[in-house]
């Protein structure tokens, strides 16, 4: 009976693969480009865009604390509607122990704009990305939005392309697991990894 249950599994497992194929074709360009697979770790002085100054922004420059890396545009309406509630969860977590950076992939002339329209209203950090180096260190596809959860020790917790129901809730999932563990390691430089 043994060969019986073996090919039952087998079967079994290629219903499921052939459901999460499906699952993953949420758009209908999805068969011909390869899955995107967002990185496991980013370098801690991972580029986060610059402000309209020009002042370079890093990951390093939050050391110690999660960060969320939220990749947008103003021509993209479901980024519109994520961008909210990016800053609900700036303002849920405090900027001293989790800090919400939105990435802007449009010109400076667009992006000078959006600034003025957003930064004294927001606290969440607005940043854009002239020459694309935060979009290539993060290994961001090329669609809008993406967010990515990245912990103190600069591991990617979770990555979010496009945005649906009950998305900010996970990532809240995710920021709490990691504010602890960044709380049981508080000297991440000191354990030599």
């Amino acid at each position: 009976g043994d060969h019986m249950t073996e090919e039952l599994q087998r079967r079994g497992l290629l219903a499921w693969a052939g459901l999460a194929a499906l699952a993953g074709a949420g758009d209908a360009a999805a068969d011909d480009k390869p899955k995107h697979k967002p990185p496991e770790r980013v370098p801690l002085d991972a580029p986060l865009g610059k402000m309209l100054d020009g002042k370079a922004v890093r990951l390093s420059d939050f050391e110690g604390m999660p960060v969320v890396v939220f990749f947008w545009a103003s021509w993209c309406p479901v980024c519109r509607t994520e961008l909210p509630e990016m800053e609900r969860l700036q303002i849920l977590a405090r900027k001293e122990r989790v800090r919400v950076v939105g990435v802007n992939g449009e010109e400076r002339d667009v992006f000078r704009k959006l600034h003025r329209a957003l930064a004294d209203k927001m606290q969440m950090l607005h940043t854009y990305d002239p020459d694309d180096a935060s979009q290539k260190a993060f290994v961001a596809p090329n669609s809008v939005p993406y967010t990515v959860v990245v912990r103190a020790d600069g591991t990617v917790a979770h990555t979010v392309s496009g945005w649906g129901e009950g998305q900010l809730e996970i990532i809240i999932d995710h920021l709490n697991q990691a504010l602890a563990a960044a709380k049981a390691a508080p000297a991440a430089s000191a354990s030599g990894s």
